[in-house]
C-alpha cells in the first residue's frame, strides 16, 4: 500500500469527516483537500475520489460536474459522512488495510487537524 493509493485517500478523507461530525465542527477543505494538511495528492484524482464517495453515498454535501476539462467539485454545506460511511470505516477489509498503513502518524495528523486530541 502507498501512501497515494486510493483506499489510503478514502480512509483518510472519510475518518476526517468522522471526526470533525464527533466534534461538532464544520469540515476545512484546507485540511482534506487535495493539497493539504492531510493528503498531497493530483486535483483531479482527488476529485475522482470524492465523487466515488458521493455515488456510492459514503458521503454529502458535494456537488460533481463533469466537464470536458474533467471532474469539478463545489461544496454544498453540511459537509459530513454518512452512516453508510461510517460503517464502510469500520466494515471494509481496505479500510481496515488503510487503517493499519497509516498507523500512529495519521492520528497526529488528524488530532491536529480537527483539533482535539483523539
Amino acid at each position: 500500500m502507498a501512501q497515494n493509493d486510493m483506499e489510503v485517500i478514502m480512509y483518510k478523507i472519510l475518518r476526517y469527516l468522522y471526526e470533525c461530525m464527533k466534534q461538532d465542527i464544520a469540515p476545512d477543505l484546507q485540511k482534506y483537500g487535495w493539497h493539504s494538511e492531510l493528503l498531497d495528492i493530483p486535483r483531479q484524482y482527488w476529485c475522482k475520489i470524492i465523487r466515488i464517495l458521493v455515488d456510492k453515498r459514503l458521503a454529502v454535501g458535494f456537488s460533481i460536474l463533469v466537464m470536458k476539462e474533467g471532474i469539478q467539485i463545489q461544496t454544498k454545506p453540511p459537509i459530513e459522512i454518512t452512516y453508510e460511511g461510517r460503517e464502510f470505516l469500520r466494515e471494509n477489509s481496505g479500510m481496515k488495510k488503510a487503517q493499519v498503513f497509516c498507523g500512529e502518524a495519521f492520528e497526529v495528523l488528524l488530532s491536529a487537524a480537527v483539533g482535539v486530541i483523539l
